[in-house]
């Protein structure tokens, strides 16, 4: 496994989900920001790699290559560390994987229980010379439909981009569920990529972003603060009041179990578990290393804005 290898000014296969509106972790605004700040020089990428995401790419080559020996795949090339860079389309792509559909050139195939090979689109498909191979490691339980976020979209445009027509998203779940699902190019797919992308670029150009679908699209898009008052249409109130209510109820919540905590721990005293009908309540210990004095370094004042509102009910009754 390599690291990206993508330009992070432009869009990229990765992204191509959240730039469909189908990545529930990241929205289009936010993906958009990110290519704006990287094209001003700015250096978007994580200083240091998760573990979580670590231990994945550690994983990577053996999922494919096992994935690999189930389809009947051969001359498979992992590790690549050149971009596929659209013939059209200002995009580029950075696959986990190429191989080729066997000695023949073409492999016809079906779901296969027994291999965990399944073809969702078509009872059978066929595959024919190279296709792209992307790999996911999960801890979440085994699906029975890939979501779009989960390498779908990813792979769509990697296959857009080095011109091939199939491909295959390996999953990894919960380190011992291996799932392959093959795919071959999806026309109306493709065409919401191309103007997505298209659009894409421009906003990138001229900064223009995409209507707020979040607050925390909001957040990007009005990070500063003009210290000025307006007066909203009266048909927003709502929200207001919606807001209030909210915040009530999660504090009364927040409350009642702290109510009932009270209860329960009163019963327990000193012990550790404590057993009720078909409940079981654990009350444990934490035990916390010791540590060195650490002395924080200076930091230079800054001004952000905050990212939620503070909302109180004014009176405005009459003298």
């Amino acid at each position: 496994m390599v690291g990206k290898v993508t330009d992070d000014g432009g869009a990229s296969a990765s992204g191509v989900s959240a730039l469909l509106g189908n990545n529930p972790y990241k929205s289009r605004t936010e993906l958009l920001d990110e290519k704006i700040r990287a094209r001003d020089g700015e250096n978007i990428r994580l200083d240091e790699q998760p573990s979580i995401m670590r231990m994945g790419d550690v994983l990577e080559n053996t999922v494919l290559d096992e994935a690999c020996l189930r389809m009947g795949l051969d001359n498979v090339r992992l590790n690549i560390d050149e971009p596929l860079i659209h013939e059209r389309l200002p995009i580029q792509g950075s696959p986990d994987g190429i191989a080729s559909a066997g000695a023949n050139n073409t492999i016809v195939i079906g779901t296969d229980y027994d291999k965990c090979i399944f073809t969702p689109d078509s009872d059978i498909v066929q595959l024919k010379g190279d296709g792209i191979l992307e790999c996911k490691c999960t801890s979440a339980f085994p699906e029975d439909v890939l979501p779009a976020w989960r390498g779908k979209d990813q792979l769509f445009a990697n296959m857009e981009c080095a011109n091939m027509t199939w491909g295959a998203v390996v999953v990894l779940y919960q380190s011992v569920f291996l799932k392959i699902f093959v795919y071959t190019r999806n026309e109306d797919w493709v065409k919401r990529f191309e103007s997505a992308v298209i659009d894409f670029e421009r906003r990138i150009v001229e900064q223009d972003y995409y209507d707020p679908e979040s607050s925390e699209d909001c957040d990007i898009l009005y990070p500063n603060d003009a210290e000025e008052t307006i007066e909203l249409e009266d048909d927003l109130e709502h929200h207001f009041s919606e807001i209030l209510h909210a915040k009530s109820l999660i504090k009364n919540v927040q409350q009642s179990i702290k109510d009932h905590e009270a209860v329960i721990k009163e019963h327990m005293q000193e012990n550790k578990h404590a057993l009720c009908g078909t409940h079981r309540a654990t009350w444990g210990s934490r035990t916390y290393k010791a540590q060195k004095e650490k002395i924080v370094p200076a930091k230079e004042a800054y001004t952000i804005r905050s990212k939620t509102l503070s909302i109180r009910e004014e009176d405005y009754g009459l003298d």
